[in-house]
């Protein structure tokens, strides 16, 4: 198949009932000048750009500790891919169309932003094979974003006059730089660009949390799905102050050979400050991002690089945002796992034990008393098969993308029900804001007189 952008022509691939375009770019490389800056609107380009491959992903850290997420999304080399600061690419998958009244259908689209801490991750991992989902009638779009320094760094050596004080938030710029070019473009593809749902888990969920709070992002997107990393007073969604992220900098800076605020002292220590930013080769600013990244778990800082109080993608910390009633009144959806990060007592498993859940309840507590708008609530407590692990933290994406028969767990049948189930629920949500359905059991809305929550697990 190929369609006509704004951009120029599209080859994609027919593949498993779907037409997969994959490796789009949807902004210019960020690197050389561009690196530290928002992204920048592509060029149209001539001929035919082949979609038959997952572009780069961002630049990140192999982390030694993380074996048990490697074997869960790194096992099968099919879905390997580079890594590169020329990272800002999508992948799209269209369900199938065999007759013209179909054809003529747009159809609705959800664009998902993946976790990893801020630090690691892909469009391309591999529980986001979207073909079971897209299949359920919606067009899908996986996100590549910057990570790390290169995604979040925020320092007064790279504010912008007229934009933002101390940079930072580059990796959000993306996220809705991606979502504005699936707008402009997808009604090629077949999507209602008035249609879009947002979803993502972990990191990508706290992501869409601020962009559910901020104004550079009203009417952008129609509803959300927040994943284990949404909701109010979340234990793990710091957003950070311009000051304290500095801190952070400062490490990264120390380890370029910037030390003890040289960059303050004059104009030529200035200018080398800049230089060791934008002229260091992605490959030794990794190696220092690496070190400063070492420094903030030794020191226990917390998570080194998340978003930042800019001034102007957001302008306050979201909980006072939310607090002030100051989230877009659109649908969401938002919930955790039995297992999840920070949880509590492990052994007895319950919802009051977990702190990322308690956070959703409180959300979806400030939706319903706003009376805006409706949130939905799930607490998926599928203990896994195949080790010990239970209901941990991203366990659920293998669901919501029906991509079990890529896991290496011994899923049963009724684990595939589940999973029917739970693209069921979140495709309606994607097509209407409501997640009932045809054949599916009732799931209420949040209510402060029904804090209804809906419990995924098998039968």
């Amino acid at each position: 198949m190929v369609v006509s952008t704004n951009y120029g022509q599209i080859e994609g691939t027919a593949k498993n009932g779907c037409e997969i375009f994959l490796g789009i770019p949807y902004a210019k490389p960020p690197v050389g000048p561009l690196r530290f800056h928002k992204p920048r609107r592509l060029k149209p380009w001539s001929g035919v750009y082949r979609a038959d491959h997952f572009g780069c992903r961002s630049m990140q850290t192999e982390n030694p500790r993380d074996t048990f997420y490697k074997k869960e999304f790194y096992s099968n080399p099919d879905f390997a891919c580079g890594m590169s600061e020329d990272c800002l690419y999508l992948n799209i998958w269209v369900p199938g169309r065999k007759d013209t009244a179909r054809s003529q259908e747009k159809l609705p689209v959800a664009v998902y932003i993946h976790g990893g801490a801020f630090l690691g991750g892909a469009g391309s991992n591999l529980p986001f094979v979207c073909d079971n989902l897209a299949k359920a009638g919606v067009i899908v779009v996986t996100v590549n974003y910057r990570l790390g320094a290169l995604g979040f760094l925020c320092h007064p050596l790279l504010g912008v006059p007229g934009e933002n004080e101390a940079g930072g938030n580059y990796g959000l710029w993306d996220q809705i730089a991606a979502i504005a070019w699936v707008r402009e473009n997808i009604a090629a593809f077949g999507g209602d660009p008035e249609n879009v749902t947002v979803f993502g888990q972990s990191a990508g969920a706290m992501s869409l949390q601020v962009l559910a709070v901020s104004e550079q992002t009203d009417g952008l997107f129609a509803r959300m799905i927040l994943q284990s990393g949404g909701g109010y007073r979340h234990p793990l969604g710091e957003c950070r102050s311009i000051e304290r992220a500095s801190g952070f900098a400062e490490d990264l800076l120390a380890a370029l050979g910037i030390r003890d605020r040289e960059w303050t002292k004059g104009q030529e220590q200035r200018k080398r400050a800049l230089a060791a930013l934008y002229e260091t080769s992605e490959e030794e600013m990794m190696r220092a991002a690496e070190a400063a990244v070492a420094q903030a778990f030794i020191q226990r800082k917390g998570m080194p690089f998340v978003p930042v109080i800019d001034g102007e993608l957001l302008t306050k910390d979201q909980d006072a945002l939310i607090e002030e009633g100051r989230f877009h009144a659109i649908p969401y959806l938002l919930g955790a796992n039995g297992d999840d990060l920070t949880t509590e007592n492990r052994t007895e498993r319950l919802p009051e034990n977990n702190p990322m859940q308690a956070a959703n309840l409180a959300f979806a507590e400030k939706v319903s008393g706003a009376g805006r708008t409706e949130a939905y609530v799930y607490y998926f407590d599928r203990k896994l098969p195949g080790d010990e692990s239970g209901a941990f933290h991203s366990a659920e994406l293998w669901y919501v993308f029906g991509s079990l028969s890529y896991c290496w767990r011994p899923f049963t049948e009724a684990d595939h029900a589940l999973s029917a189930e739970m693209i069921g629920y979140w495709t309606n949500f994607m097509k209407n804001g409501n997640p009932n359905g045809d054949g599916l059991p009732e799931w209420s809305a949040y209510t402060q007189e029904n804090p209804y929550v809906r419990r995924l697990d098998i039968k």
